[in-house]
């Protein structure tokens, strides 16, 4: 996609009402002899592991395939041209876990909730009907878009398309959601399967009202954390009042591999090390330049 395309309507897509196979190849750069194939043979293209998760839990992948995955990327772009609505903000270019915190600067009340396993709780048929019933497009198409996109009846953890694809396969679900918050006048962002509702204060009652939107969606929450008067962490980033700043565990864990440098001689070893530390400072710099990029809060 080129770094100046413009965002258009959803139904200014290309996407929207395509009845051609052959359009719909052209589109993700393919021939229609292709397309057939990776539609046919789609959960054969696939490499299965598991890595282990920063709790020492392993955490199951599915890894499309190179040309399958170059697929999934073009037809990701396509779906990231349509406008974002306001409250998302992964995957939205420009957008990030800290502007996404910055959103929730100067309120009170804080809750979150994570979307527990989102992309294998999302089925194919969530992902056919947004491309029927959402974008319009015919049957096959729609069949065709889905088969490309999941993999044994759901969507990958290794796709690089799985987490729009989430968002849009549940639209009706975050668009309901949005518009509780924008009742009651609380700020709402969505970070893939972060959701974060903020205000002066938080209604209870609302916060059950959207976890029945969550359930009958099909989709389930877990870890649900609530702040009152206290600084919040969202998304990586503690929000203390205006400022946003880096948790202390990070700070102790840029210290800790410091510390580790000069116990070590190893060449292998010394580099992680150095790759680790300049993670973590890339990490830090990036909370205090978007910091100094978010708009003031009004006084008044």
């Amino acid at each position: 996609m080129r770094t100046n395309a413009k965002l258009y309507k959803l139904d200014q897509s290309p996407l929207y009402k395509l009845r051609s196979r052959a359009k719909l190849a052209r589109l993700l750069g393919v021939s229609v002899a292709d397309l057939r194939r990776l539609t046919k043979n789609a959960d054969s293209l696939y490499k299965e592991f598991e890595i282990r998760k920063k709790n020492g839990e392993m955490r199951p992948v599915q890894n499309p395939e190179r040309y399958l995955k170059v697929v999934q990327g073009r037809l990701a772009k396509v779906l990231a041209r349509i406008a974002p609505p306001d409250y998302l903000y992964c995957p939205v270019k420009g957008r990030c876990y800290v502007s996404n915190a910055g959103q929730h600067r100067g309120n009170r009340d804080v809750r979150c909730l994570d979307i527990r396993r989102y992309f294998p709780s999302t089925p194919s048929r969530r992902v056919y009907w947004f491309f029927r019933s959402v974008m319009g497009c015919e049957k096959d198409i729609a069949a065709t878009l889905a088969r490309l996109a999941t993999y044994k009846g759901c969507l990958p953890t290794g796709s690089r398309l799985s987490p729009i694809m989430a968002y849009y396969s549940h639209i009706d679900t975050w668009d309901a959601i949005a518009c509780i918050c924008k009742e009651k006048g609380y700020r709402l962002t969505v970070y893939i399967d972060d959701v974060t509702i903020s205000g002066q204060s938080v209604d209870p009652d609302d916060i059950w009202r959207i976890k029945q939107v969550i359930h009958r969606s099909g989709l389930r929450y877990h870890k649900e954390k609530a702040y009152t008067d206290r600084p919040p962490e969202i998304t990586g980033v503690i929000v203390d009042g205006e400022r946003l700043i880096v948790p202390n565990r990070q700070i102790a864990k840029l210290a800790k591999t410091r510390k580790s440098l000069s116990s070590t001689t190893d060449p292998e070893e010394l580099k992680k090390l150095h790759d680790k530390i300049s993670g973590l400072r890339g990490q830090m710099a990036q909370v205090a330049i978007k910091a100094l990029e978010l708009p003031q809060l009004s006084t008044t």
